[in-house]
């Protein structure tokens, strides 16, 4: 059997070894990415109900408004954060590699080689597509992270002004 794409022979251990190790790659990138998505859930879940209590906390106490500065500053990284978990969550186009629907339907008339072959070329360009969404999810992940821990800093903040500079 011929590459097609290079025109070089393909050796049919070499190509059976390839197609049994990457066969599943797809769907360990969609643990991952699965994985990805509820960190930032958790982290989101966790902000909103942080930023949920102070609001209750501030309608039931006088506080001064040096106490409510810090509290701008969550609302601003709470809102920085719930955007960014928005745009981590939306659908994507995450890559499977051919599928039945269309294996039959395109290859029919094809050797097991040929169809091996063709395979493994699409998962390797499925992985490609999805390493590079990952990667993205992974970098917004870390936003999210931040603009949760700039949340606590700044309710941190509150409480402690709050404390020393409440109004009587």
């Amino acid at each position: 059997m011929i590459d097609k794409n290079n025109s070089q022979p393909i050796k049919r251990d070499t190509l059976d070894f390839i197609f049994e190790y990457t066969k599943n790659a797809s769907e360990v990138q969609l643990k991952d990415v699965e994985s990805l998505d509820n960190k930032v859930i958790q982290i989101l879940s966790i902000s909103s109900i942080i930023i949920g209590l102070i609001a209750f906390a501030i309608g039931r106490s006088n506080i001064n408004y040096l106490a409510l500065m810090p509290l701008v500053i969550a609302l601003l990284a709470y809102i920085a954060l719930v955007i960014s978990a928005f745009i981590h969550l939306k659908a994507r186009g995450f890559r499977r590699s051919i599928q039945a629907d269309v294996l039959w339907e395109n290859y029919w008339q094809d050797d097991i080689e040929e169809i091996k072959h063709s395979l493994v070329d699409d998962i390797g360009k499925a992985y490609a597509h999805n390493k590079r969404m990952i990667d993205k999810k992974a970098r917004i992940l870390l936003y999210v992270t931040i603009f949760a821990a700039i949340e606590v800093i700044a309710v941190g903040g509150f409480i402690i002004l709050a404390t020393f500079f409440t109004s009587l």
